[in-house]
């Protein structure tokens, strides 16, 4: 009887051992994930001809890189454009959230104008990942487009994981 108690005990403890070391919700390494939207104001929302696009992509031991991406191929001179990016566990709560920024200048003559922000990736357990795009800190132009009559505040883009 002692030895059966034993079993069932050792049987029920790797379970509880996994959740208790997050393991059992972690994405597998290597992970490559990818999101893009249209920039969105809160005030005039969404912009015509600007773009965030980001991409996180760790190696098997679970490093990696997050890679931020904006473009504006529009009139607005010198927003700023904003990237929040979320981290979620598996019950949806946010276990990091990181920040990038970059003011750019409008389209030129050659098009649109391109920016890259990077920051090594500090968190190696999570479920899935959610993005938000969106501009602030407009300059006070002629340049400004008309006010939208939608009232989104982010893009509130979630992409989807792809494997390698």
């Amino acid at each position: 009887m002692n030895k059966t108690l034993l079993k069932i005990a050792s049987i029920c403890l790797v379970p509880l051992f996994l959740l208790g070391s997050r393991q059992a919700f972690a994405v597998p390494h290597p992970f490559d994930f990818h999101a893009d939207a249209k920039m969105v104001h809160h005030d005039i929302g969404p912009v015509e001809n600007a773009y965030g696009y980001m991409n996180v992509v760790t190696d098997n031991s679970g490093n990696g890189m997050i890679n931020v991406m904006f473009s504006n191929g529009s009139r607005l001179n010198w927003a700023r454009f904003n990237a929040r990016v979320k981290f979620l566990n598996a019950a949806g709560v946010v276990v990091k959230e990181e920040y990038f920024d970059h003011r750019i200048a409008a389209a030129g003559n050659d098009g649109a104008i391109e920016r890259k922000v990077s920051k090594p990736l500090s968190v190696t357990e999570f479920d899935s990942i959610q993005v938000d795009f969106y501009l602030s800190d407009l300059p006070d132009s002629a340049d400004k487009p008309a006010p939208s009559s939608n009232n989104l505040s982010a893009s509130n883009s979630t992409g989807y994981p792809r494997s390698q």
